[in-house]
């Protein structure tokens, strides 16, 4: 593990820019998946640093 490693972590979520800007704003919540196939359980998944897995996701 690096030593240099930082907090910052860079996510991608699966929605058009519209939706992420009312999110972040706390205007709207993001849907939540809870399917059979959803290896990691129910939730809101983001892609760390790989935005186009988000975007096949979506």
């Amino acid at each position: 593990m690096s030593r240099l490693a930082t907090s910052f972590v860079l996510g991608y979520h699966g929605c058009d820019e519209a939706i992420g800007r009312e999110a972040i704003r706390g205007d709207t919540a993001l849907i939540q998946s809870d399917k059979d196939y959803d290896w990691l359980g129910p939730g809101a998944y983001f892609w760390e640093s790989d935005p186009k897995r988000a975007w096949e996701w979506a």
